[in-house]
């Protein structure tokens, strides 16, 4: 079609497979509550200390943040910190056999990573986060200006199997070896908070070539593209018409522009769904507070700016539990195709994008606010039937990763199978 200065004009074009594909950062967070920790049999008195880490395959291009979300008054004998993307909880004494102690910290890891946008849910799927927990221990007194004070005296590791539709909601008590007879009630919730064109530059694996293949490995800095690249293929390079009044867009990379569109936003609104209908759920189980009722305008006011209509009243639950994003991944889709100038339909993909982000971001923030250390929503959690199976434990160890055994009979049937 002829198009004025301001527009494009549309070449058609047989085949996309010229088209080179870009990644998108994508971003996961999890919050880690270190609830309860329990003295099964521990055979030395003094100071202990958990510390947490999160890693992810080498292969998949990231940066790990690590903060803590909420800080209790109660801090023992030291606060907890961070060191680096290490976090590290309270202090606390150990003194007695079946000692119990209220830990209580809540950890948060921000996974940022590249990501194929061909492969953005397959990936997340299958990708396995590592969160490790350290036990430390030291039976001097304690300086917080020595952090080698504080000695390694075992390790767990816990692969979460992450859910782009449902997220990560699970709860598991994790006992350390027989040398170390502990255990730590842990509740770790995950959600996808944001999906777009990468705008921090990450780390990528370089892979030897067969000269040097027995050398060290080695990274180099990623180029963060423009968002022109991203949204309408790496190799896109716009294009003057013969009269040089319009641009030139071949079809593949209008289709792709998108399609780009509708898998990122398609994602966004999905872990938007699932992770409102979960905290519908959930706060069901929550006795009234003062959280819960501030948190009920707020969830309002995101279902209302999400959908772009107004909020079921009166509320019933199932409208609320399942809501229904088609509509508006249907909405979004149709605005972008309206636009004819290339320029403008890349900053309207981004806007929207911009705003799905903005939006679950504020879900994820409200969800936690409600939801951490709230002994209904552990017990809630703790009824889930599925089970940490590719945890790496000793057989024997097995039944604590079995989410759904109350730990004091968890504690009560693994002393009575000790051998004597």
């Amino acid at each position: 079609m002829s198009c004025n200065g301001n527009s494009f004009v549309r070449v058609n074009s047989k085949s996309s497979s010229g088209i080179k594909m870009s990644d998108v950062q994508a971003t996961v967070e999890f919050s880690v509550e270190l609830q309860k920790f329990y003295n099964v049999d521990l055979f030395q008195r003094g100071f202990y200390q958990l510390r947490a880490s999160m890693k992810i395959p080498p292969r998949i291009p990231h940066r790990i943040e690590a903060s803590l979300l909420r800080v209790t008054g109660d801090d023992l004998a030291f606060p907890a910190s961070v060191q680096d993307t290490v976090i590290c909880s309270k202090i606390f004494q150990i003194l007695y056999k079946n000692e119990e102690v209220a830990v209580n910290d809540v950890l948060n890891f921000k996974v940022k990573m590249l990501l194929d946008e061909r492969k953005i849910e397959e990936t997340l799927n299958e990708l396995v986060f590592l969160l490790s927990i350290d036990l430390y221990f030291t039976d001097t007194d304690y300086s917080p200006n020595d952090p080698n004070a504080l000695q390694l005296i075992s390790s767990r590791n816990l692969k979460l199997h992450f859910n782009l539709h449902r997220g990560l909601h699970h709860h598991i008590n994790l006992m350390f070896d027989y040398f170390h007879l502990s255990v730590i009630s842990i509740v770790v919730h995950g959600s996808l908070v944001a999906l777009h064109q990468p705008l921090i530059s990450f780390h990528r694996a370089m892979k030897n070539t067969w000269l040097n293949r027995n050398a060290p490995a080695q990274n180099k800095e990623s180029a963060i593209p423009t968002l022109e690249s991203v949204v309408f293929g790496s190799n896109y390079t716009k294009q003057l018409s013969a009269d040089g009044n319009s641009f030139v867009v071949q079809e593949c990379f209008l289709h792709h522009a998108y399609n780009f569109h509708y898998t990122l936003c398609a994602c966004l609104l999905s872990s938007f769904k699932g992770l409102y209908s979960y905290f519908m759920a959930v706060t069901k189980e929550l006795p009234s507070s003062l959280k819960l009722e501030l948190a009920k305008p707020r969830m309002q006011v995101l279902y209302e700016r999400l959908l772009r209509r107004k909020y079921p009243w009166p509320a019933r639950d199932d409208a609320l539990e399942k809501i229904d994003v088609d509509a508006r991944l249907a909405e979004l889709c149709e605005d972008v195709k309206k636009i004819d100038n290339p320029d403008e339909l890349a900053e309207l993909i981004n806007m929207n994008l911009a705003q799905l982000c903005s939006l679950l971001m504020a879900l994820w923030g409200q969800f936690l606010e409600v939801i951490v250390l709230q002994d209904e929503i552990t017990g809630m959690v703790a009824q889930d039937h599925h089970t940490l199976r590719d945890m790496q434990t000793d057989p024997l160890l097995a039944a604590c990763t079995r989410a759904d055994i109350p730990l004091r009979d968890f504690l009560r049937d693994f002393r009575r199978s000790k051998p004597a």
